[in-house]
């Protein structure tokens, strides 16, 4: 429901002996609606919750190379442009704290991206801290993960292509600008939440059969073939906010399937988020539309490379629903917004076991096969730094977000929003590979198996779950 604030003090503005002007009535009158309306923060400073919006192409030239095999490291060209990618950045001011998130278009960043001694997310942060009034620690940095846009994820030498170093440092730059706009444009917003099931869009794609194989792709087993329970994740999460007048500021999406229904195809696509945005922000002028994706580490789109017809389909279908769900939301009291919060930890996890570079590489050479090479890839990116992952946890009032550097597994989404979270953000703060759920290394498939997709070893999922647990408790907790 929406909370109206009482005034410090006496609660009315004090009437002068003489008689007030039209102006100093007309301006009483304004802040008496303000603090009425169903936006305005109960809190002790009295500041409505503001937000600010922003959007911005970051389509790269179709020099700079895509993923064409994580398993092979090799990349190419783009083969023109189908749509855009965009950069879109929501920035929530309480007054005494303010958050900022930031959506991209991106199959994600690897934070050793920028080169030896720098990092991705830190250097974001930063330099937009240093143009507003944000905390460094404030910032979400998300990609969609597409696969149709530029290698950012660091399997493949993306680096040592012509051209890509000076790219890199230009989309840092966009993506610095985005959030300084939007952190600009900030005006008192009322907010609301809800959600809706959107099935035959996302598939399951570790299913285990009786015999030990995976299941990935096709039709479904049965229960009798099946040897280990699954589920999906089909909730589509909507934070919509709008001005106090009334008109659409911003919508906030969370969905869990990998977007690669566009994957391998040769143009610069965003995929199913990108339309699933475009749609809801053609229906929404003004409105800026930002996608997060969900753990969906062990979770595929339905259809995967086929054709840009089921990325529209795909896309409209989310898009759709998202319209309902607001138009819904506008019948009922917006969201009470108590406080904004910020909770983030830092752990460094263990790699997978894996010779040093100098033994993999004489491995890889004495007998040169598939696994052999895969090792010495994957010990060249334990070499270059630690495998430090940040928990970060916001709060907007009873909402919550949870974002996580690399590719959860749907098991631990399900648990943190079991534990709580409103949003589960996968692909957040930087890129460490898949992050398996501890039976899958038993299970072996390519999201388990070793390599520099799969960096992390047994246990890191439940650690960051155990972490995200720990600090969803605690962001609720009551100050004092």
């Amino acid at each position: 429901m929406g909370m109206v604030a009482s005034l410090r003090g006496e609660g009315t503005p004090r009437t002068p002996r003489r008689t007030a002007s039209p102006a100093l009535v007309a301006s009483w009158f304004v802040a008496a609606v303000l603090l009425a309306s169903p936006g305005f923060l109960a809190r002790g400073d009295e500041a409505p919750l503001k937000a600010g919006v922003a959007r911005r192409v970051v389509t790269p030239p179709v020099r700079v190379p895509y993923l064409t095999s994580s398993a092979q490291a090799t990349n190419a060209p783009f083969g023109g442009v189908h749509d855009d990618l965009h950069a879109r950045a929501l920035v929530l001011d309480g007054g005494r704290n303010s958050l900022a998130l930031l959506t991209v278009d991106s199959i994600g960043y690897d934070n050793a991206l920028l080169g030896p001694g720098r990092d991705f997310t830190r250097e974001l942060r930063e330099r937009v801290a240093a143009k507003t009034g944000l905390e460094p620690g404030s910032i979400l940095l998300a990609a969609s993960h597409t696969h149709s846009a530029p290698e950012t994820i660091g399997l493949t030498p993306f680096r040592d292509v012509a051209g890509v170093p000076d790219w890199i440092e230009s989309h840092l730059n966009d993506l610095v600008a985005t959030v300084v706009e939007a952190w600009e444009r900030r005006v008192p917003v009322r907010a609301r939440f809800g959600s809706r099931r959107v099935d035959e869009v996302a598939r399951y794609r570790r299913i285990v059969l009786k015999d030990g194989r995976l299941n990935r792709a096709g039709a479904l087993p049965t229960p009798e073939q099946t040897a280990e329970p699954w589920a999906l994740d089909e909730d589509l999460s909507v934070l919509y906010l709008e001005t106090l007048d009334g008109h659409p500021h911003a919508v906030v999406l969370n969905y869990t399937a990998h977007p690669v229904i566009a994957m391998l195809l040769p143009p610069v696509s965003a995929d199913y988020p990108g339309a699933a945005t475009a749609l809801v922000e053609t229906q929404l002028p003004g409105a800026v539309c930002l996608f997060t994706q969900g753990a969906a580490g062990n979770i595929n789109s339905r259809q995967v490379s086929t054709n840009f017809d089921d990325v529209g389909a795909t896309g409209r279908r989310l898009g759709a629903a998202a319209m309902a769900t607001i138009d819904a939301l506008k019948t009922s009291p917006p969201t009470a917004i108590d406080a904004l919060d910020v909770r983030s930890q830092v752990c460094e996890l263990e790699g997978r076991p894996c010779p040093s570079v100098e033994e993999a590489a004489r491995l890889a050479e004495a007998q040169p096969n598939d696994r052999n090479r895969r090792l010495a890839r994957l010990a060249r990116k334990l070499s270059e730094e630690p495998l430090r992952a940040e928990v970060q946890v916001m709060r907007l009032g009873p909402l919550t977000w949870v974002g996580l550097p690399g590719e959860p597994f749907v098991e631990t989404g399900l648990a943190l929003k079991k534990a709580g979270a409103s949003f589960v953000v996968g692909y957040a703060n930087g890129y460490l590979g898949y992050l398996p759920i501890r039976r899958a290394y038993d299970e072996g498939g390519y999201e388990a198996d070793p390599g520099p997709w799969s960096r992390v070893g047994p246990g890191s999922a439940e650690r960051l779950q155990e972490i995200a647990e720990r600090l969803l408790q605690e962001i609720r907790r009551p100050a004092g």
